[in-house]
């Protein structure tokens, strides 16, 4: 997530397993924000051995031994944001029209 997203404990969680249908797992580290996940970055960049992966370095070193929730995705918030995007999508059109009458 990014801008606070899992910020609130379970919030962006079932809102993003409702936008994906899928069940969703955060660390217990997943509302740090951007700030520290490009701290991460650097710090896999100065201290990885040669041919470490960025995926074996969080693994083991980052990640191994944090705590994991799963939520699965409700089907009442599937249907809400199904139903979101439709209407979403039918209002880009006035999106549209609002740029073509400013030009």
């Amino acid at each position: 997530g990014h801008g606070g997203f899992f910020k609130t404990e379970e919030v962006g969680q079932r809102i993003m397993a409702a936008a994906m249908n899928v069940p969703v797992s955060v660390m217990e580290t997943a509302g740090e924000g951007g700030a520290w996940g490009i701290a991460l970055l650097a710090a896999y960049m100065a201290r990885k051995s040669e041919q470490e992966p960025l995926e074996a370095y969080l693994a083991e070193k980052v990640f191994a031994g944090e705590k994991a929730t799963t939520l699965a995705p409700d089907a009442r918030d599937v249907e809400g944001f199904t139903a979101f995007m439709a209407r979403y999508e039918q209002g880009l059109g006035i999106e549209r029209a609002a740029i073509e009458g400013l030009r």
